[in-house]
């Protein structure tokens, strides 16, 4: 079986996405606000407060959305109003506050043999719909099977965030 990977996206705004869900507030130990989406996927929308440096008057450096100011609803019907917010990743928050959530991404995501222009050619592994996991997911799945078959294998997954893909080696063996 082979498999087409290369297809048209349509384009999104950032702010846009950012405001129109609703948000578990957390206070990290940083004293950082970190907001998490409440959906089946919060792993993929995560936004954590600009660091108190980067809100200080005549800062030069980069700020989050440009330093646009981002109104957040919040799960208990509240607001919370960030300004220069990055959007961030499941590990940082669970480094700064404690709250798991590393497995809770929504990925699709195939393996294969060979690469040809957008297709995954001889395809070992693919998921029958979009999968709930670790972001890495589909990468380890790829590690599996260049280890079992002692090859190179391909990999192509798609987040809410991108895709991506590559070859992925065995790992060698000590002797």
């Amino acid at each position: 079986m082979n498999y087409h990977y290369e297809k048209p996206y349509r384009m999104i705004c950032g702010q846009h996405e950012a405001q129109e869900r609703k948000y578990k507030k957390l206070i990290g130990k940083s004293g950082r606000i970190w907001l998490v989406a409440v959906q089946d996927n919060p792993a993929d929308n995560i936004y954590v407060s600009a660091d108190s440096q980067e809100n200080e008057p005549g800062y030069r450096g980069f700020r989050g959305y440009a330093g646009a100011t981002l109104k957040f609803g919040l799960e208990d019907g509240a607001t919370e109003c960030l300004t220069g917010p990055w959007h961030t990743n499941c590990k940082d928050l669970f480094s700064d506050t404690g709250y798991d959530i590393r497995d809770k991404h929504l990925t699709f995501g195939a393996v294969s043999r060979k690469r040809e222009k957008g297709w995954l050619i001889d395809v070992l592994y693919i998921d029958k719909d979009w999968t709930l996991g670790a972001f890495e997911r589909i990468h380890k799945i790829a590690q599996e099977f260049a280890d079992k078959l002692n090859c190179e294998v391909y990999y192509y997954q798609e987040s809410q965030g991108g895709s991506s893909c590559g070859p992925v080696k065995p790992f060698e063996k000590e002797e």
